[in-house]
């Protein structure tokens, strides 16, 4: 057993993740090191948190998969080849490329990425809303609007008419996008409020008429705002089981995005609605979701991510997070869950989080308290270099958003995104 003790390095089991330079997957790294396996990276970027990471035993530079995806899977099959490596563990989005190469990886060792279609099902905000009404999960009202023209036929409907499943506004964001970097609430009478003010991000406009989409982000989605507060999961599944499952708010984030505090939350309703969502579609892996919950304690679900995500840093080694990823079956009936005391922060944000979005004293004073009893989930004194290499890392994706005229958050995924495509 992996998880009970480390074994020698003859017998340590090879494990491959990609995505390295994500701050989940260098946890996933720490784990899986503690674990007793020999963790190796591939990543497309020159500088990532995992590279300079003792829970990483060999960092390997492969082709970006959203510019050379046939590239990107011949070159995981050559590290699985001559590294022995016995799992493939995607972490960002770039599992998607991994997927559509899965047959071929597949017959090499393990991989744990479910099949692309199911995949793209989860990750499209519109195919989401539609699985899990078909299943019979609440979530928002919701409107898929593919064309110019669409949109504007939804706005003057809206003009003409206001319905009443959009008393409170609307949400506004692509099929398929990340980081809340172009997602736009239209309130009523005009009023419009929104996620991360990006320069590149274009929904325009005074009133909700007006309002006007890039025409390179096609198709949209349209979405019932539902006043409330955010909660976010992280799972992993196997066979339609959940092996580990943890519940956090989204209280600390900055400009409206990913949250950067993790703190658990032992919530009743997001377990049940998990649970039955991942029985139902029999999926194995790892699943998160984002949720809004109403004053009234009423949960819907507004997205789905199939991929590793922050929830992540709320495990701890002796949590055995390592057995639900590659051995779930040893776990029998057993569910995975954090320990109470567990805190954590991506340090840097949640700093500027703090001194930049506190509106009162007493909200300054609350954040205060979490920043002073959470771990910086880069930071180690036992392997400090991922924190140095944030900055290495963030001078590389600047001089890639200068030369391809991007912006820094989508410079930051801009080799490795997903937005609908077969490949």
């Amino acid at each position: 057993m992996i998880t009970k003790m480390r074994v020698s390095s003859a017998e340590r089991l090879k494990v491959l993740i990609t995505g390295g330079r994500a701050p989940a997957a260098l946890e996933l790294a720490r784990l899986l090191a503690a674990a007793g396996c020999e963790v190796h990276a591939a990543e497309s970027v020159r500088h990532h948190l995992c590279r300079v990471s003792k829970a990483v035993a060999r960092s390997h530079m492969v082709p970006g998969p959203a510019r050379e995806p046939e590239h990107f899977v011949a070159a995981l099959e050559e590290i699985v080849r001559r590294e022995r490596i016995a799992w493939l563990i995607p972490t960002c989005e770039e599992i998607f490329y991994v997927s559509a190469g899965l047959e071929r990886l597949s017959s090499l060792c393990r991989v744990v990425a479910p099949p692309l279609e199911q995949l793209r099902r989860l990750h499209s905000k519109w195919e989401f809303i539609r699985r899990a009404q078909e299943l019979g999960l609440s979530v928002p009202h919701t409107e898929r609007v593919s064309t110019p023209q669409e949109w504007a036929r939804f706005t003057g409907r809206i003009a003409s008419s206001p319905e009443e499943v959009y008393r409170d506004g609307y949400v506004v964001k692509p099929e398929f996008s990340r980081f809340a970097s172009k997602v736009r609430i239209v309130k009523p009478g005009g009023r419009e409020a929104g996620g991360a003010a990006e320069e590149r991000t274009r929904i325009t406009g005074e009133t909700p008429t007006e309002v006007r989409l890039e025409a390179e982000s096609y198709p949209w989605v349209v979405q019932q705002f539902i006043p409330g507060r955010t909660l976010c999961t992280y799972s992993i599944a196997h066979e339609g089981r959940l092996a580990a499952h943890a519940s956090y708010a989204a209280d600390y984030a900055v400009r409206g995005g990913a949250s950067v505090y993790f703190e658990p939350l032992y919530h009743a309703g997001l377990l049940e609605w998990v649970r039955e969502f991942v029985r139902m579609e029999r999926f194995t892996g790892q699943i998160a979701f984002d949720f809004i919950e109403t004053e009234r304690g009423e949960l819907y679900a507004i997205e789905c991510n199939p991929r590793t995500t922050s929830g992540i840093h709320l495990f701890r080694p002796e949590d055995r997070l390592a057995s639900a990823l590659l051995h779930p079956e040893t776990l029998g009936e057993t569910m995975i869950e954090p320990q109470p005391a567990s805190r954590g922060m991506l340090g840097v944000p949640m700093l500027a989080s703090g001194l930049t979005e506190s509106r009162s004293w007493r909200a300054f004073a609350a954040w205060l308290s979490k920043y002073a009893g959470a771990r910086d989930v880069v930071f180690r004194w036992s392997d400090p270099r991922p924190f140095a290499e944030q900055l290495f890392l963030l001078l590389e994706l600047r001089r890639a958003a200068a030369a391809r005229k991007q912006t820094l958050m989508e410079a930051s995924t801009g080799d490795i995104e997903w937005n609908g495509g077969t490949s």
